[in-house]
């Protein structure tokens, strides 16, 4: 997840206007994939650690502050440079894996993990994961090329159709199989 974690604190850095606390970056996170904001604290000393992020404390507010070190990387970037964090990122690893073959933008793969999680704060188990884009990819096979042809031609995940619809593939499966 540390990669998830470096692209959630990019985004909410840009959301803020300046660099974020801990607390926000949870907040942020469980806004945008619950499943991942109790990771949020555990990620950032990583990522500092490969000083990919920055972080000061301020004693008046008694908050540490945190922010991606400049220039900022793509999750593909992150991912060639640093194939061990790509490891520890199992969920990014597995729909990456399981849609393409090798790392996607990690926009997209939040959206498929949100539906797949039914946007719960519990992770779902990665069998549980790779089980439900295998059926979706059954079902709609040709919704998954088209999505990698958006991806390719830089459409981001709002504007892609073709994940709209996987997104509605993923809860009818969801359905069909379970929780």
């Amino acid at each position: 997840m540390p990669l998830m974690i470096y692209r959630l604190l990019r985004d909410a850095v840009e959301k803020y206007g300046r660099p974020v606390t801990t607390e926000e970056l949870i907040e942020h996170t469980r806004s945008v994939i619950p499943m991942c904001a109790d990771h949020v604290a555990h990620h950032l000393p990583l990522l500092k650690k490969y000083n990919l992020v920055q972080s000061h404390i301020d004693r008046e507010k008694k908050a540490i502050f945190w922010e991606p070190t400049k220039p900022y990387k793509s999750e593909v970037e992150l991912a060639k440079q640093y194939p061990e964090l790509m490891l520890d990122s199992l969920y990014y690893h597995m729909v990456s894996e399981q849609i393409l073959g090798r790392p996607i933008p990690l926009h997209y793969v939040i959206e498929i993990l949100y539906e797949i999680s039914g946007g719960s704060e519990q992770r779902p188990t990665l069998f549980y994961i790779k089980k439900v884009i295998q059926k979706a990819k059954e079902k709609r096979p040709e919704l998954f090329d088209q999505m990698l042809k958006d991806i390719e031609g830089g459409v981001p995940p709002a504007e892609s159709k073709a994940l709209s619809e996987i997104k509605q593939v993923i809860r009818e499966v969801r359905q069909e199989i379970g929780t």
